[in-house]
């Protein structure tokens, strides 16, 4: 049964009134993917979980520890004895901390290895890896002109690399925060998946792409675009609700419609309303970039909580196959 997926839509642009519209997006190979959980996933999970279950064990019982001679050394006025006492229990809780440290770090590579082993067996996806240590650089970001150059703060994490039919891409995870010029404090520009893709034919014009409800939060963003020689190119969009949605810049000589063609902008918008998360877009020549905000780490492992849950699986799943469906269209249709 296909996800189904409730938005308002509007017929402002031909005087209609509102209505709802009921869209159902295919989530391709959950099915499988369900068979995929039980088979290979879940028992991963479930060593993970025995490890995160014996660290916690560890703790309560060296905090009982703890409290018993502290307990002890106060009734036997032994308190003299409580600082040779510190460093070994200090070194314990130590090596407690690295090896919580070492089982978040080994959890999100293990599942994120065998999702990426799953995607490979998708048509149209290929050589799909994911690294740990690697991050999609800074310079893709701002090439992007989708936020102001020179950021602050740039982190990023968790990349992913691979081929979409003929198109390469990298992604990954960014948070991106900024000085106010009225506060003097750091806010957030940007926390979410960024994508970049390159077309495999030549292509050549540079568009960007933004929610119209951020264009005043984006201001100076938009801004500085527009003082590269960027215009505003809303006329040459036909979708009224694409045009509802965001809002659309390109710089001079560019053939819009010739880079966000009509299913293009149809892919866009409903991933943009099943999602309910805001997504930028941009084309510079041959470069595509995409950025989809979101306030969650990818498969971020609780520690205090079971991470048995086949729920986060389809969660990121869903996010991921979405994102690459949307590349898959711009390969299909340029």
């Amino acid at each position: 049964m296909l996800p189904v997926l409730y938005f308002w839509d509007t017929g402002k642009a031909f005087g209609l009134p509102s209505y709802t519209k009921t869209i159902r997006l295919p989530i391709p190979r959950i099915d499988e993917l369900r068979k995929y959980y039980n088979t290979t996933i879940r028992p991963e999970l479930l060593r993970l979980e025995r490890l995160r279950l014996r660290l916690i064990r560890g703790i309560f019982l060296s905090l009982l520890l703890v409290v018993v001679l502290l307990t002890v050394f106060v009734v036997a006025d032994l308190g003299f004895l409580i600082f040779l006492l510190a460093m070994p229990v200090i070194f314990y809780v130590g090596s407690l901390y690295f090896r919580i440290e070492k089982f978040r770090q080994a959890y999100k590579p293990a599942i994120m290895q065998l999702l990426m082993e799953f995607l490979n067996d998708s048509p149209n996806f290929r050589s799909l890896s994911y690294d740990a240590k690697r991050a999609i650089n800074q310079d893709r970001f701002e090439r992007s002109g989708l936020f102001r150059p020179m950021p602050d703060t740039y982190r990023a994490e968790d990349y992913i690399q691979g081929l979409v039919g003929e198109m390469a891409f990298e992604m990954g995870e960014a948070f991106v925060r900024e000085i106010s010029p009225a506060s003097n404090r750091l806010l957030v520009v940007f926390s979410g998946l960024f994508v970049h893709a390159i077309f495999s034919e030549p292509t050549v014009g540079r568009i960007a792409v933004w929610p119209r409800k951020n264009l005043r939060r984006l201001k100076r963003t938009v801004d500085a675009y527009v003082s590269k020689g960027g215009i505003n190119a809303d006329i040459e969009i036909m979708n009224p609700g694409f045009r509802e949605e965001f809002a659309v810049y390109a710089m001079p000589n560019t053939h819009v419609a010739g880079i966000l063609t009509p299913p293009m902008q149809e892919a866009l918008l409903e991933f943009r309303r099943s999602q309910d998360n805001d997504i930028f877009f941009a084309v510079h020549n041959q470069d595509l970039f995409i950025g989809v905000a979101h306030d969650y780490d990818m498969l971020e492992p609780k520690f205090f909580s079971s991470n048995l849950s086949f729920a986060d699986i389809r969660k990121f799943y869903t996010d991921i196959t979405l994102m690459l469906g949307v590349i898959q269209d711009f390969d299909q249709t340029h």
